[in-house]
């Protein structure tokens, strides 16, 4: 049981975490100013910003800031390192999310008979006008313990989106971003580990690749026109978290987090902006199993463009239950759709599904992209 801190220790702890609170909203100005560009401007990372995604997480409704307790805490909220008793060892994790049902089948049967038609091509792409496809295949190996973490990612997505109207000249657009190198990150405990502050380094080799405007004559020639809009470049990404635990009924946390601090520069790749993101969440003591629930915040200083102003847009809520054993089960409510997800343990292998629905418009509720995750661990565990 964590004791309950003096008055003073508690003046200094809500005092270091609003510090964190500051110094993340002094960087609201230039964000709101920059207009989003290269990167930052695709729909891929306006929809999808982290650099990598735990299916559990996304499972409970993509809500993690408040509560992160397991290996995706250093891209989520490096300081819930500091809430793991235990190490696991990955020595293979792999993941993937696919939008279901996929438009891919219809588009590439209407396009492989197409020929050099330009009105093939433009049926083609309107039997699937407006519609979205995702996908991302990635892999997380890793170590982690008690205030420490160090793995290799290697994380790659791609977004395309038909038309709404194609035409020869635009038929749709394609975003990719593919990320791999060294992640450590760690966290420390202060004030009988009321309070937990914690970072993430990493050092990234980014490939991205931009058409914002697919023409028939690229389409037609799809593998040249990919290979000359490739760009890459190397950088450093480093994330900064803060999670205070209350000596309250229902244990309450509040929890904060600054992803890409600074920006995030890959050269001729682009740049990823600075983001951040709060949260509250509750991890009771209920006797039998772990409960964990959290609210979050995303993206305080509204730099997202397809966060706007609208409230479900910034909004996830999760809540996870871990049963004493092998199984663990999820729900919440992520962009305003439901979620869920399922998680079993064997030790050596662990087996992690989930599905959730981005919005793939501005606008809450105008196109639901929907998405399955499936994640495969073979390790320690």
């Amino acid at each position: 049981m964590i004791r309950r801190p003096d008055s003073l220790k508690t003046f200094l702890q809500a005092g270091a975490l609003a510090g964190l609170c500051a110094l993340a909203l002094l960087q609201a100005p230039k964000q709101a100013i920059a207009g989003p560009s290269g990167v930052a401007g695709t729909a891929l990372f306006q929809q999808f910003p982290l650099l990598y995604q735990g299916v559990l997480v996304e499972g409970m409704g993509g809500a993690f800031t408040a509560v992160a307790d397991d290996s995706n805490a250093p891209f989520y909220n490096p300081a819930g390192l500091d809430n793991i008793q235990s190490s696991s060892f990955q020595i293979l994790n792999i993941s993937a999310d696919i939008s279901y049902p996929s438009l891919y089948p219809t588009l590439y049967n209407g396009v492989s008979g197409a020929g050099n038609n330009n009105q093939n091509y433009i049926n083609a792409f309107s039997s699937v006008a407006g519609q979205s496809l995702y996908a991302r295949v990635g892999d997380y190996s890793n170590y982690t313990t008690h205030d420490f973490a160090i793995g290799l990612l290697s994380n790659n997505q791609m977004l395309g989106v038909a038309n709404a109207s194609p035409t020869t000249t635009n038929l749709g657009s394609l975003a990719a971003l593919s990320d791999s190198g060294v992640v450590i990150s760690g966290a420390y405990g202060f004030f009988n580990h009321h309070l937990q502050v914690g970072g993430t380094l990493m050092g990234l080799y980014q490939m991205f690749e931009n058409i914002p405007s697919l023409s028939k004559t690229q389409a037609s020639a799809l593998s040249s026109t990919l290979s000359d809009n490739l760009s890459y470049g190397f950088g450093l990404v480093g994330n900064l978290g803060a999670i205070y635990h209350f000596d309250l009924p229902l244990n309450p946390t509040l929890g904060a987090s600054i992803l890409n601090v600074g920006t995030a520069n890959f050269g001729n790749a682009g740049s990823l902006p600075q983001l951040i993101n709060a949260g509250v969440g509750i991890d009771p003591d209920i006797g039998f199993g772990r409960l964990l629930a959290d609210i979050d915040y995303v993206d305080v200083t509204n730099y997202l463009y397809y966060t706007g102003d609208s409230l479900w847009l910034h909004t996830r809520f999760g809540v996870q239950y871990q049963f004493p054993e092998i199984l663990t089960v999820s729900a919440g409510l992520y962009e305003g759709y439901p979620t869920f997800g399922v998680g079993i343990d064997l030790w050596a292998v662990e087996v992690n599904a989930s599905y959730y629905t981005e919005e793939a418009s501005p606008v809450p509720g105008l196109n639901p992209d929907h998405i399955v995750s499936l994640q495969v661990a073979f390790g320690w565990m």
